[in-house]
């Protein structure tokens, strides 16, 4: 991974001493969005971080980043970066830790760490039976995904004259209705607040595909999601239009862009490696 760090502000977390090995990695960088984070404990070496982490309201005071579970804005969430062997260590660190806090790492509704974190663990707790894998790094993953960002402009795509940003409350009708055919699924949502989108034409004018670009906080790292292609239109480049034209505009507002995808989605993976983006971490997540 070897995104331009010198782009990239360090963070620095009040009343935390953050390494400076963990304090630009990009990660750390776009999800600190300035302040957002209310830190409860770091665990870190040289070989991972960990961060114990709640939520607080958005800086710009819609909504908080993230919706924990019930809604509640004390709930904790746990997110590491790095090897699956450090964070693997680290976990069983911050267990015994907060054990004597009288609480522990089940108390995080959600969390994010390195893919592989778990196998670790399990492996560990054979070596060892005296080992006790700890809630909830003792279930499966719900899910495996990527981080990707860019600090680089992509080349000019095929197509890309096609494509434009979708405004006013016309333009978001048409990406809600677009990105429904194309991607359902999609995380970031047309009505998030901030947020930006654009789509790509046919020549009747019909909307083919769509990518959004989430903004939570001026002058942090875009993060583009929601990126789809109308089924029966893939694999004319549409997702590279969108997503170089998106970017390029993130790009002269801040200095990184930044996206995630499925583990499995090697297609996608291939496009944004095109386009400049680079794997800065692979995770696994739990609900």
């Amino acid at each position: 991974m070897s995104l331009d760090a010198s782009l990239l502000e360090r963070v620095a977390l009040p009343g935390v001493a953050l390494p400076a090995r963990w304090a630009g990695h990009p990660v750390v960088v776009a999800e600190n969005a300035r302040s957002g984070w209310d830190v409860t404990h770091v665990w870190s070496d040289d070989d991972a971080l960990l961060v114990r982490l709640r939520w607080r309201e958005r800086t710009d005071g819609d909504r908080p980043f993230a919706v924990e579970a019930g809604d509640d804005a004390q709930a904790a969430s746990l997110l590491s970066v790095g090897s699956s062997d450090g964070a693997a260590r680290l976990l069983l660190r911050a267990a015994a830790d907060l054990a004597r806090e009288g609480t522990d790492l089940a108390s995080a509704s959600r969390s994010s760490v390195p893919r592989g974190t778990r196998a670790t663990l399990a492996a560990m707790a054979v070596a060892d039976p005296t080992l006790v894998v700890p809630a909830p790094f003792d279930v499966p993953t719900d899910g495996a995904w990527d981080w990707m960002g860019t600090t680089s402009a992509p080349p000019a795509q095929p197509g890309e004259e096609r494509v434009e940003e979708l405004v006013g409350a016309a333009g978001l009708a048409e990406a809600r209705a677009a990105r429904e055919r194309a991607n359902p699924h999609g995380e970031l949502a047309v009505e998030e607040p901030r947020s930006r989108w654009w789509g790509w034409r046919d020549d009747d004018g019909v909307l083919r595909g769509v990518v959004g670009a989430s903004r939570r906080v001026p002058g942090q790292p875009w993060v583009l999601g929601s990126i789809g292609t109308d089924p029966a239109w893939r694999g004319r480049g549409i997702a590279a239009a969108t997503t170089a034209v998106a970017t390029r505009a993130g790009l002269a507002e801040v200095p990184m862009v930044t996206l995630g995808l499925y583990a499995h989605n090697h297609t996608a993976r291939r496009l944004y490696a095109r386009l400049g983006y680079e794997l800065a971490q692979e995770f696994e997540s739990h609900r």
